[in-house]
């Protein structure tokens, strides 16, 4: 009969039995294969001449193994177990191992998840068709790649009365008071054509507000738990997942509104001075959001965390709206040269000059600061890492830095703790803002290739450029690998590999987006692009209500996936239907 150890398995977890025959001080010794370079840990004395349960994680492969106090025998084995699964290894007089054999059928751990998958994509499908036809008025245009799409947003003529509505970014995106037959003020980017002042038919990036929508609604989604499937969790140190490119894409989305909306400020004669005002408003009321929400679950001063996501957002935000304030032109610069086909970098080159020395100041700072007790450079996890060389140095520089200035008690436990049992570290730490503005700022820039030219096929291939450029470079800093690159790639730290890969990744996504919703007219961008326009709602309440009813509830059943998955998929799914309905009333709640 299976012992205690090896019923009421929860979820990600199996059981190993040990079977020892005639063979006496045999301990069991094992680590996780995710901890890179890591020594293994004593985990169990396995008892002589009976059977040992030992319940184990299944989200990583393990390293087991057997050592016998009076011999240099032992048994090594890399091993991956499933959910719920029985295993049993037969160990007999010197340490004589057999293979570890499945005496229990372990439970599909995924199977929650492709149900919902079978659940949710059928329902989009059926969501988007009903959405194409009722825009069967338009004729996809997929063969004319080279005409100018409606998305212009330079109106040299046109200088109707305007007014901002600020997104969970921090930016401004422009509304005309536009009549579009229903007697309602929709949002719309200016469309230039005609100099006489005609009925205006333009809108806004509805490409842009769906890329933030699907943003929001995965970052929403995984800050609840994600089904607590370890692929909507972040990567413990070096390496990437799916969660990991959330925060970076949101990033990138508010560069481009950056740009867009400053233009259109300093176009309508707007003084400098009262826009950096604006900048300045915006920034501080992101931060004390951010502090104000960090307070929900821990007030005390002694540990309280000052840092955060939405403070990560008001710094790189503060920047590089500043850099645009400063410098942006009102209008878009032209030379009637060749320089022409480089005019947004000729029209940036200033804020680019600035954001490439705070990288400079990063890369420096990273490897050339002196840490005590740890060489220069180190950008480990510290803890077990390297078998235990550099216990202390949890993050090299930019961990230091957090240490000095913060206090180990306001920083965040984050990531690394759990695998290499190291020190805390802050994702959204000091040194990480400069190389997360560098990522803004190709939001910034793709924004401005929005501004500087107005067919289809200059603003994609542009674009498209920029992908394989910063994709390439990414690779080559992270020697296309997970652990052997001279910067890998890493969200904890924000490396420069990092901001690369996922800024990449952004420009890839807006670039769909763009010809799917702009140009072809395939797809309105419904219902991300609603949910897009309150996503500080969304990102705000889900953190306030995270553990009420009626969005999450203490699960019946643990064994699995299931009912969290469920709850995670609920609790999304409402959040989107509250966003959707206060878009339906014209009620946004913006920064």
């Amino acid at each position: 009969m299976a012992s205690d150890e090896c019923k009421n398995l929860l979820y990600d977890q199996a059981c190993l039995q040990v079977w020892a025959d005639n063979a006496p001080n045999i301990s069991l010794w094992m680590q996780v294969e995710e901890c890179y370079k890591c020594d293994l840990l004593k985990k169990e004395n396995i008892s002589n001449n009976g059977v040992t349960n030992i319940r184990l994680n299944t989200i990583y492969s393990i390293w087991l193994d057997l050592t016998n106090d009076s011999s240099h025998n032992n048994c090594r084995t890399l091993q991956t177990f499933e959910e719920h699964g029985v295993y049993q290894w037969n160990i007999s007089n010197n340490l004589n191992c057999s293979q570890i054999k499945q005496i229990s059928t372990p439970q599909d751990s995924f199977m929650p998840f492709v149900y919902a998958l079978l659940l949710i994509i059928p329902s989009f499908a059926l969501w988007f068709f009903i959405n194409y036809l009722q825009r069967t008025y338009v004729v996809p245009s997929v063969f004319r790649f080279a005409s100018k799409t409606d998305l212009d947003i330079e109106n040299m003529f046109q200088t109707a009365p305007s007014r901002d509505v600020q997104t969970f970014d921090g930016s401004d995106v422009e509304l005309k008071n536009a009549d579009f037959g229903t007697g309602s003020n929709e949002p719309v980017i200016i469309h230039p054509q005609i100099p006489t002042p005609v009925k205006n038919n333009s809108y806004r990036i509805t490409s842009l507000d769906t890329f933030r929508g699907i943003s929001i609604i995965l970052m929403v989604f995984i800050n609840l738990g994600g089904g607590h499937y370890w692929f909507f969790e972040h990567a413990p140190w070096n390496g990437i997942t799916l969660a990991d490119f959330i925060l970076p894409w949101f990033c990138w989305v508010m560069g481009v509104s950056i740009a867009i909306s400053l233009r259109s400020q300093l176009r309508s004669s707007t003084k400098r001075k009262y826009v950096f005002g604006r900048v300045v408003r915006r920034s501080i009321a992101l931060l004390i959001m951010g502090l104000v929400l960090n307070s929900v679950n821990n007030n005390n001063l002694s540990t309280f965390r000052p840092l955060g996501v939405l403070q990560r957002l008001a710094f790189v935000y503060f920047i590089a709206a500043t850099l645009e304030t400063i410098f942006m032109k009102p209008q878009p610069y032209f030379t009637n040269t060749r320089l022409d086909v480089i005019r947004d970098i000729i029209e940036s080159a200033r804020q680019w000059t600035i954001v490439i020395i705070l990288v400079a100041i990063h890369t420096i700072i990273t490897f050339f600061l002196p840490v005590p007790g740890c060489p220069k450079g180190y950008l480990g996890p510290g803890g077990l890492y390297n078998s235990s060389s550099n216990v202390n140095c949890t993050g090299g520089a930019a961990g230091y830095i957090d240490r000095l200035v913060l206090g180990e008690n306001h920083m965040y436990f984050g990531s690394p703790k759990p695998v290499y049992q190291s020190l805390p570290f802050d994702p959204e730490g000091i040194l990480g803002t400069l190389t997360n503005t560098l990522l803004v700022y190709m939001g910034v820039h793709a924004g401005r290739i929005i501004l500087c030219y107005q067919y289809t096929n200059e603003r994609i291939k542009r674009w498209i450029a920029w992908t394989v450029v910063l994709g390439l470079v990414g690779g080559c800093l992270c020697n296309f690998s997970k652990e052997n690159g001279l910067i890998p790639i890493n969200k904890n730290l924000f490396s420069l590999s990092y901001a690369f890969i996922t800024g990449s990744s952004a420009f890839l996504i807006f670039i769909i987006l763009f010809l799917i919703i702009e140009h072809w007219r395939l797809w309105g961008g419904s219902p991300f692009n609603e949910i897009g326009q309150n996503s500080i709602m969304l990102y705000i309440g889900q953190h306030i209500f995270y553990n009420t009813l009626p969005w999450r509830w203490q699960p019946v059943n643990e064994t699995s996936h299931t009912e969290y998955l469920v709850m995670d998929c609920w609790a999304t799914i409402f959040w989107c239907a509250i966003a959707l309905v206060m878009h339906k009333k014209n009620i946004f709640i913006v920064v």
